[in-house]
């Protein structure tokens, strides 16, 4: 199978073949607009020379005295009298040759280099003819004399100019310019590959970094390209962040792994010891009916903590698992809070102040998860017999739910870390869950595109205030 062309080698073609077309266009185009302003200067030579031409001719019914003719010119015996024609009438300037004729065609005086061509052409006072001869063009210019000549005869000048010299010059410049073709397209596939070179040894680079980081040698390496702000080196920060990113992701994914592996542990290690004290002899039924009920309360703990993984994990598939819809927040939230209202935990109560008519792009079981999270955290660590309030409300732009109970507070210090995975601000773990609570709220948060604000203090409480933007997913 053929290799495929690189990008270098498919620049440097590209970027020649312009070149090549931009020169080849340019070329032409001066050659055509030189030769079009010549055409226009030699017909003006042209018609400026035939007019001269018409008085250096003059009509005399006698023939003049040698002293008589001034300036030196020729005579020329016409029916009963004389034609003087001035000596410079023959004169060659600019290519334009003239010669004097009666309106029959016959030539009286003067050069013509197309009397054969030009025979069959009647004359037309002041109009320009052309024609061609052994590849030459010729225009042609005809002037009739205003003298006053005998009754019937008539005397025209006929103009010839042919090709400048500067015109064929140039067609000599462009027969000779088509041979450089090729050897430019060699120097500019040459510069080009050169050129491309230097500029594509970032992406090469990039490309090396890439590479290394798919294989798993060094998440931590970088692409350093130095100052500057092209395109190259905006896509080398793109890809760092994208590897920041990843880093963070694989690091987090670490942890994750090895805190769930931990959680998972303590309660699979007191089934497992729990079952070989059992079967070591013989026990009472007390004793068994003792043992199984610390199994079966381990391993709902397992079960629960498998739950909230798998939860957590699915949020990350969007919408193909939580799809968002238009949901009535206010009568999700009514019911969340009636049905959580039933559990006495420490003898908390729960009130509400719940705005009517708030709905927004959601998905239901999630927002009901995150208020359900919210209220057992407010009742894990409020105050026995205090209070909880859930609020919801709707602003112009956006809808707010705020949790507040009136227990324990948060250390400020702990404050940044309660949303990470499995963390709890008790230490001694004594309080029961999974420890995925508030990083769970956090999550579906970001799901909602919302934000959240905490205010806690020590001994006084904690308010959760979320945010989220009216209609958007």
């Amino acid at each position: 199978m053929k290799e495929r062309m690189s990008i270098r080698l498919k620049m440097t073609l590209w970027y020649s073949l312009l070149i090549c077309i931009i020169v080849t266009l340019t070329v032409l185009a001066f050659y055509f607009a030189s030769k079009s302003v010549l055409r226009l200067q030699s017909r003006d030579y042209l018609i400026a020379a035939v007019e001269e031409n018409v008085d250096k001719i003059t009509y005399l019914e006698s023939r003049p005295t040698e002293d008589a003719l001034s300036p030196p010119g020729i005579l020329i015996p016409y029916d009963k009298g004389f034609l003087r024609v001035d000596n410079d009438f023959l004169d060659v300037i600019h290519d334009v040759c003239a010669a004097l004729y009666e309106r029959d065609g016959v030539m009286l005086y003067g050069e013509n280099p197309l009397s054969y061509e030009a025979s069959s052409i009647a004359f037309t006072d002041s109009h320009l003819w052309s024609l061609t001869k052994d590849g030459v063009r010729f225009d042609i210019y005809d002037r009739k004399l205003n003298l006053p000549l005998p009754k019937g005869k008539e005397l025209w000048i006929r103009g010839f100019a042919a090709d400048t010299k500067n015109l064929q010059d140039l067609r000599k410049i462009m027969m000779n310019f088509l041979p450089l073709v090729p050897m430019l397209l060699l120097i500019s596939l040459f510069l080009g590959y050169v050129m491309t070179g230097f500029q594509l040894a970032p992406l090469r680079k990039i490309e090396g970094i890439a590479e290394s980081i798919s294989k798993g040698d060094d998440l931590k390496k970088r692409i350093e390209l130095g100052e500057g702000k092209d395109e190259l080196h905006q896509l080398a920060n793109v890809f760092n962040s994208m590897y920041d990113r990843l880093e963070n992701s694989f690091e987090a994914e670490k942890r994750f792994t090895s805190e769930a592996s931990h959680e998972l542990r303590t309660p699979l290690a007191v089934i497992l010891a729990q079952c070989s004290l059992t079967l070591e002899e013989e026990r009472s039924p007390r004793e068994y009916r003792d043992s199984i009920r610390v199994i079966r309360r381990q391993a709902a703990r397992m079960n629960g903590l498998v739950k909230d993984i798998l939860d957590y994990a699915r949020i990350d598939q969007g919408p193909l698992t939580y799809p968002m819809t238009e949901c009535d927040l206010s009568g999700l939230a009514k019911e969340t809070v009636s049905n959580m209202a039933l559990m006495t935990i420490n003898d908390i109560g729960l009130k509400s102040e719940i705005e009517e008519g708030i709905v927004m792009k959601g998905n239901s079981e999630l927002l009901s998860r995150l208020l359900q999270n919210l209220i057992i955290n407010a009742f894990k660590y409020g105050k026995e017999e205090g209070t909880t309030l859930v609020v919801l409300e709707s602003q112009e732009d956006k809808v707010t739910l705020t949790v507040e109970d009136n227990g324990i507070g948060i250390p400020d210090e702990e404050q940044e870390k309660i949303f990470e995975r499995f963390y709890r601000v008790d230490s001694s773990r004594s309080v029961p869950g999974t420890g995925l609570g508030l990083s769970m709220v956090m999550k579906i948060i970001q799901y909602h595109k919302g934000s959240l604000s905490l205010d806690s203090k020590e001994g006084k409480g904690s308010r959760f205030t979320i945010h989220f933007p009216k209609g958007k997913e």
